[in-house]
């Protein structure tokens, strides 16, 4: 039950971004983004005490592990449409959705050969979803055309220093970039490195444990086609 209200709070948060931003390139009201940091908030304090509670009452099991995990994969999703609503980002946020996908794939992938959920000192299902809704918070004070806007604008030091041959580039462009380089490649990373020593270990293959990504890699590649086609339909509709 704890499992299940902690996700109906993202379930709430990506159907109000629905509502008020169904493309996630328009300013949803600011209430809005303070309604996606609560939820958030209580979201990931659901999500901490579950098992917890679980193991506390011995009521826990396979099937609410199961559950659990189901439940987290498509809270990457909905949190994704929260965010993009946030940073008013559009078609981008699919973009937003790998960089959550990918570090808890591997994650479980992990988890698969170790036995253990490893996260490091700095990991996102602390210290990243706490920065995710503390943007949300602070976008209620800024609104969403602030990480819309060129960089150089939303953070005026930055103009002091003169880059006249770099384009304008919204924020959310590089605060994507700046999640890929230091939270998902370093992540990945340390996933790789522990299955490889448990595969070493036991005299294993790595190339078959790699290839358990294959499905993912698959689905991924997939998406990323009808989003693609999808663009390109959406262009040349708009084109005649």
């Amino acid at each position: 039950q704890i499992t299940l209200m902690g996700f109906m709070f993202l379930l709430t948060s990506s159907l109000l971004s629905y509502i008020y931003s169904p493309h996630l390139d328009t300013a949803p009201p600011r209430w809005v983004h303070l309604a996606h940091g609560i939820l958030l908030f209580l979201y990931q304090t659901f999500d901490a005490v579950d098992g917890k509670q679980a193991r506390r009452t011995s009521s826990s099991s396979p099937l609410g592990e199961l559950f659990d995990h189901g439940c987290d994969a498509l809270a990457c999703a909905f949190e994704a449409l929260a965010l993009g609503s946030t940073l008013m980002c559009g078609r981008l946020t699919f973009c937003y959705w790998v960089v959550a996908a990918v570090p808890f794939y591997l994650a479980t992938w992990e988890h698969y050969f170790t036995n253990t959920l490893i996260l490091p000192v700095i990991n996102g299902p602390t210290e990243g979803l706490m920065l995710i809704y503390v943007s949300h918070l602070f976008t209620f004070f800024t609104g969403a055309e602030w990480w819309a806007q060129d960089f150089r604008k939303s953070l005026p030091l930055i103009s002091l220093v003169p880059l006249p041959f770099v384009p304008e580039i919204p924020l959310y462009v590089i605060v994507l970039i700046l999640m890929i380089m230091f939270a998902v490649i370093p992540t990945v990373g340390s996933n790789i490195g522990n299955v490889q020593k448990v595969v070493d270990a036991r005299k294993g293959s790595m190339e078959l444990a790699l290839a358990m990504l294959l499905p993912f890699i698959a689905l991924l590649a997939g998406v990323a086609v009808w989003y693609g086609i999808r663009k390109s339909i959406h262009c040349l509709s708009y084109k005649i």
